[in-house]
């Protein structure tokens, strides 16, 4: 017999397929057992007429592909991660959810038990007409057939995805690329588009119910991230539909290697490919190594902070413009420019980080881009291409115009910051890790005395221990001066006179209504914040960790407050008794669960 090197010893034992109704399957949803890995998974992409295309194949009783998990460990449970079919196991359980109707009708919620323990318990609200209950009882029953891999490797898994989506004909170009790659280069394009659309996320892992929190809104269906405004979307710079298909993913890619390449790259798909290890010649072999041993010699956290700071710097200007940046560029510009962005973020890189310059008014610079698309060449070359040649002169044009509108910078100089875009990504990762992120609009009770508000005050470092008490190298947030529903952000803004600033649902107060009313000005504020703090009862060494990781960030005109918290090696009490996490809610360790909370800080961090 042929064992094929040896394969057959393995296939038998690595893999099984059964059959799992929809009923089933909604009980898995619904207990968080169906976990999603960004490295590979897409966003929700789906329009609301391809998930009513599927239902139909369900009630038609026709067969529908094959679902592919992967047995793992996820927060010390056993769970499936999704390796195949997360656009259809969300149309069937959004479905159920009353997201959109079939054929004008809605699932009847109370087909099954556990919707219609929902439906009871006010989490789900029926929308009518109700679909018969017989047909939905069918599609409750419908088996799915179900494909489970018995391996937790993260490198097996990633070549599962690979095998089964080469043939790219459901994935976008980009999408096999970045599921494919497991290099430096890929995880850092990966991690920089996320933080720019606004779907970061603290953790590659998650369960599938928080996906449409980080997911882009659709046609009829609204996802945690209005696509309107998203950077690219917003600017007119790539147009909605690119951005569903990662084409922002391959802008930043060519603009990466641009940046670290010695010799200046063309700009094309097979170069793309390269950059993700594909490639079919010894000189594009040479240029994936460059990249990744250059990646590594800077390090991928210095590569994305350089680029969010060329984000942050141009989009002030974008701000303050009265203009999309298309049409900055020139007035016929449509929605589609990704070569003349390229173009001047390239420039501006050259002037921030290479020359280490700074911006000397962003309102003198502004007038200077207007109209700047002229001295762009973006190429005319055959398929596409953007020679080196012209992609170099179109950036030293850009150069050329506005040095004289830079001037040198101090090291470390805090004008030159990516504070705002990190602060939007310490919120929206919040969705999908909520134990980890507490925000509060401030410490002051909202009534004509003002009285410092004691229990709050303690609240807020009890949550910062029971933060710290997830386990060992646990990072989170607690930020002062954020609001998380309009009539919170309402009743500060009424109180101090004030205009929040709306960021997806969250308002942004800012902490100057307090600050400047009971101190003065922000800097006394911050000190008896501090101060307060190293009176309570707390172990020193985690006081001392919190002092450390605080910063007062500007985000335009708000001011908050961000405490990065740290576990520490072990539990962190608070008058001798330890806290914990549940969901948002931070609750008391009872003395008999204190073996479980002890055990998490026992186990090696690997």
């Amino acid at each position: 017999m042929i064992s094929f090197g040896g394969y057959m010893a393995v296939i038998k034992q690595e893999l099984s397929i059964r059959g799992e109704s929809i009923q089933r399957i909604y009980s898995f949803f619904k207990d968080f057992y169906l976990i999603v890995n960004r490295k590979y998974q897409r966003k929700l992409v789906w329009t609301v007429e391809e998930k009513k295309s599927f239902i139909e194949s369900i009630f038609r009783g026709y067969p529908v592909p094959l679902f592919l998990f992967a047995e793992v460990k996820f927060n010390n449970n056993d769970s499936l991660e999704i390796i195949d079919g997360l656009q259809r196991l969300n149309s069937i359980t959004s479905f159920i959810e009353q997201e959109f109707d079939f054929k004008g009708e809605y699932y009847d919620l109370e087909t099954m038990a556990e919707s219609k323990l929902l439906l009871d318990k006010g989490e789900l609200k029926q929308k009518f007409p109700k679909i018969d209950r017989e047909l939905c009882a069918k599609y409750s029953n419908y088996p799915l057939p179900f494909s489970i891999y018995k391996k937790d490797q993260s490198e097996e898994i990633d070549e599962v995805f690979r095998r089964i989506n080469s043939g790219g004909r459901q994935l976008s170009r980009q999408d096999i690329r970045q599921s494919g790659s497991t290099g430096h280069f890929a995880n850092v394009v990966r991690k920089i588009a996320a933080k720019l659309r606004g779907d970061d996320s603290a953790s590659d892992r998650f369960v599938i119910n928080d996906m449409k929190n980080i997911s882009i809104s659709n046609i009829e269906l609204e996802y945690g991230i209005n696509v309107e405004n998203i950077f690219w979307v917003k600017q007119s710079i790539l147009p909605k539909e690119k951005v569903r298909e990662s084409r922002d993913e391959e802008v930043i890619a060519d603009m990466l290697a641009y940046m670290l390449l010695k010799e200046k790259p063309y700009s094309a798909k097979v170069m793309l490919d390269t950059y993700y290890g594909i490639y079919y010649t010894k000189i594009n072999e040479e240029r994936f190594n460059e990249l990744e041993q250059k990646m590594l010699k800077i390090s991928p956290e210095k590569v994305i902070q350089q680029f969010l700071v060329v984000y942050e710097q141009l989009k002030k200007i974008l701000n303050i413009s009265p203009k999309q940046f298309n049409k900055l560029m020139f007035p016929s510009a449509g929605t589609n420019v990704p070569r003349y962005f390229q173009s001047i973020f390239l420039a501006m890189h050259e002037m921030l980080i290479l020359q280490e310059k700074i911006v000397v008014d962003y309102q003198e610079l502004l007038p200077i881009l207007d109209g700047i698309g002229k001295h762009i060449d973006v190429g005319t070359g055959a398929g596409g291409v953007w020679t080196s040649g012209d992609r170099t002169n179109s950036v030293n044009a850009v150069v050329g115009i506005i040095k004289e509108y830079f001037k040198d910078r101090k090291p470390e100089d805090p004008a030159l910051n990516s504070w705002t875009t990190e602060l939007e990504n310490i919120l929206m990762q919040s969705f999908t890790e909520q134990p980890l992120y507490e925000f509060k609009q401030g410490v002051y009770k909202l009534y004509k005395t003002g009285e410092f508000d004691k229990t709050a005050f303690s609240k807020i470092v009890k949550t910062m221990t029971a933060i710290a008490n997830q386990g060992p190298g646990v990072i989170g947030y607690l930020i002062l001066g954020i609001a998380d529903n309009k009539n919170d952000g309402d009743k500060i803004d009424n109180f101090y006179n004030l205009s929040s600033k709306k960021y997806n649902k969250f308002f942004i107060t800012g902490i100057e209504g307090e600050a400047t009313k009971y101190h003065g000005s922000l800097d006394d504020y911050f000190t008896f914040f501090l101060q307060k703090l190293k009176k309570l009862p707390v172990d020193s060494s985690f006081v001392g960790s919190l002092t450390r990781d605080v910063r007062l960030i500007g985000y335009f005109d708000k001011s908050v407050l961000v405490f990065k918290i740290k576990a520490l090696e072990n539990p962190v009490a608070y008058d001798d008794e330890y806290y914990g996490r549940c969901g948002t809610a931070t609750e008391k360790i009872q003395p008999p669960d204190y073996p479980d909370l002890f055990k998490r800080f026992y186990i090696k961090v690997p």
